[in-house]
């Protein structure tokens, strides 16, 4: 359990990635999740419903849209 518990959340750590990193993906279809691993050796891991992963590539692509607009 991470160090943080509010709302549904679970945090263990900061991740910022400010430039291209490795990432891949397994599904867990028994629980309904991602798997998202990030880093050279996965290091980093975010597991997330399909609801969730839904509303965050929506709201990436909406900042992506921002982003480019400047």
């Amino acid at each position: 359990m991470g160090v943080c518990q509010q709302s549904g959340i679970f945090i263990d750590s900061f991740v910022a990635m400010e430039q291209e990193v490795p990432m891949r993906y397994e599904l867990d279809r028994h629980n309904d999740v991602v798997v998202l691993y990030c880093g050279p050796n996965s290091e980093y891991v975010l597991t997330i419903g399909r609801e969730n992963l839904a509303n965050l590539i929506s709201i990436g692509t909406e900042a992506i849209r921002e982003l480019s607009a400047t």
